[in-house]
């Protein structure tokens, strides 16, 4: 059984009631006086730093002040400057729907009138995540530095404005989704089953886990697939995928208030797919996605509006291969239909039993235009795709049996060996290939039986992983973890300084080999003669002094450094002498 929802974080609860209104989530606001600037006001919004998952913030309560009434229901603010931001939405709490329409400025110049549309990718009402936050569609506008708001239809007494940048870290830049493939795990049905797809990780994306509330909750099956859009923009570049995707996480958390970010898998426009919702890929993970519908399902977003664009093969082949790996999991048909019952959305009420495609379009459950019309018109294809894909497996020769599994061997430490023994398989002409990951990422070069640790690794799991293959056969792959962190010694350094009125200063570096990213942390146990201090290390070095209210008579001590290690850099120990000189 799933289970049970956790309860929300008192700060969602103020939210949910409307108590919350400026900096609601941690975001510093300010308004800088200054320049009117060329939208015409005074002052500039600034977002905050770098908050919670790298992702600067500002959450801001629309007034008077900023967006004053021009007519009976129509609100319209100034051309306000802001500090650089890249995505917005809005939030308030209730059931009003106002329209709303933005423009930005980039590059100098100001974009036409833009809608932005109130998000129908919602958990379902019995999930404890609704929070009772109304909100919008978060839009990807790229580099913005001023907004003007527009809003017919009343505007709800806590609208609240969420200008989002994340930042693009440097391994956004170098981010490729072969670096992250997680493989399929041995083969153990009776017939081959469709091998995962590469798929980027959460923490290689840069998930902040701390945003998370509670532990997922999964389903007992999948029956089908929900296909989305994220409405917004389609001319993003590679290296902004990271980020979009870390300002999505840090909206549906900690604007909306749900448990965690609501698709399943997102697909990008370069056909990459990355893990959406913590709980594991492989698993029934349930999503917050598709309102009456996500307790059978897993839902996959395409980053971008597809009622503006057609989407491209990378993306369909991408959508394909997630749908056909999650419902052969299952053992269900993607070109068919299922029979499942509503648990309530704006379309069908609670407990009608609806006959729907198994890979649907988000419209066919809820009042939505989502996934865009021209993503909607390729669904068949997608359908036909997902489908061919499942027979091609279904259909395959007898599977590679494996008889005895790989084993890794070797101790994960630096300048150790690692050993990976292919074990023991049928048919005995199959092949193997050999492959080796740090946290996941999958290491060039390292292509042998054998990996031994370097510096880099200090810290990281290793894992290696195995591919049997045969002619007419699909392969079997195997992956196995070591068992810890690669661990790595130190090197303890001590200096010495002594003073005429007896006093004792003993400095001391721990240092893990050159080149490794670790550091040294904890404590040192520092003894003088017969006298000893333990010191906390910062950045692997502290310092002991000796000496006060009680110092030394003259003479030449024994020192004596104990490091006892902190479970990656291991413990080593220093001796040295310190003399004292006379009064």
């Amino acid at each position: 059984m799933p289970p049970e929802s956790t309860p929300r974080r008192p700060l969602l609860k103020a939210m949910a009631g409307g108590v919350v209104a400026i900096g609601a989530v941690g975001a510093v606001v300010r308004v800088t006086s200054g320049d009117d600037g060329p939208g015409g006001a005074s002052g500039r919004l600034e977002l905050s730093g770098q908050g919670a998952g790298g992702v600067g913030a500002l959450d801001l309560r629309l007034g008077d002040d900023l967006l004053p009434q021009i007519s009976g229901g129509r609100f319209r603010s100034a051309q306000l400057p802001t500090t650089t931001h890249s995505m917005l939405a809005f939030t308030w709490t209730g059931t009003a729907e106002p329209r709303i329409q933005i423009k930005s400025r980039r590059r100098g110049a100001w974009s036409p009138w833009q809608a932005v549309e109130v998000l129908r990718d919602l958990p379902d009402l019995d999930s404890g995540e609704r929070s009772g936050v109304t909100g919008t569609d978060l839009l990807w506008i790229g580099d913005s530095d001023g907004i003007q708001i527009h809003v017919a239809g009343g505007r709800p007494q806590d609208l609240t404005l969420v200008l989002l940048h994340p930042s693009r870290e440097r391994s956004d830049a170098l981010l490729d989704a072969d670096a992250s493939r997680r493989t399929t795990s041995v083969q153990t049905r009776a017939t081959p089953t469709v091998p995962r797809p590469t798929i980027v990780a959460r923490r290689t994306w840069g998930a902040d886990e701390s945003l998370r509330d509670g532990a997922p909750r999964y389903n007992e099956t999948i029956k089908q697939v929900h296909i989305h859009h994220t409405v917004s923009s389609n001319d993003y570049a590679k290296e902004d995928v990271a980020g979009l995707i870390r300002g999505m996480y840090r909206y549906h958390t900690q604007n909306l208030g749900w448990s965690d970010l609501g698709y399943n898998f997102l697909v990008d426009r370069f056909g990459r797919i990355w893990e959406g919702r913590a709980g594991g890929p492989a698993k029934a993970v349930r999503g917050a996605h598709t309102l009456g519908f996500n307790d059978t399902s897993t839902g996959i977003s395409v980053i971008g509006n597809f009622d503006l664009v057609k989407p491209g093969k990378a993306i369909i082949d991408a959508v394909a291969s997630i749908a056909a790996w999650k419902l052969d999991l299952y053992g269900r048909k993607a070109d068919g239909f299922v029979r499942v019952a509503s648990e309530g959305s704006d379309k069908y009420s609670a407990s009608r039993v609806v006959k729907l495609p198994a890979i649907d379009g988000h419209r066919d459950t809820n009042d939505t235009a989502c996934p865009g019309q021209h993503l909607y018109d390729v669904l068949p294809t997608i359908r036909k795709r997902t489908q061919a894909v499942i027979d091609r497996y279904r259909d395959a020769a007898d599977p590679i049996a494996v008889t005895r599994p790989a084993t890794l061997s070797g101790t994960p430490a630096f300048g150790e060996q690692l050993v990976l023994s292919p074990g023991d398989y049928t048919p005995a002409d199959a092949t193997h290939t050999f492959a080796w990951a740090r946290d996941d990422v999958v290491i060039t070069g390292a292509s042998g039986a054998v990996y031994t640790c370097v510096a880099a690794d200090v810290g990281a799991v290793i894992s290696g992983g195995l591919e049997l293959s045969s002619p007419g056969r699909e392969p079997v792959t195997q992956v196995l973890r070591a068992p810890g962190p690669v661990t790595a010694p130190s090197t303890v350094t001590v200096g010495t300084r002594a003073g005429s009125k007896g006093y004792a200063t003993i400095y001391v570096q721990v240092s893990p080999p050159s080149g490794s990213t670790a550091v040294a942390t904890g404590k040192i146990r520092v003894q003088v003669n017969n006298r000893t201090k333990t010191v906390s290390l910062a950045d692997g070095a502290g310092v002991a002094r000796f000496g006060r209210g009680r110092g030394f008579r003259p003479g030449r001590y024994n020192v004596t450094v104990v490091y006892p290690g902190n479970g990656v850099v291991r413990g080593s120990r220093a001796e040295t002498t310190i003399t004292i000189p006379p009064r």
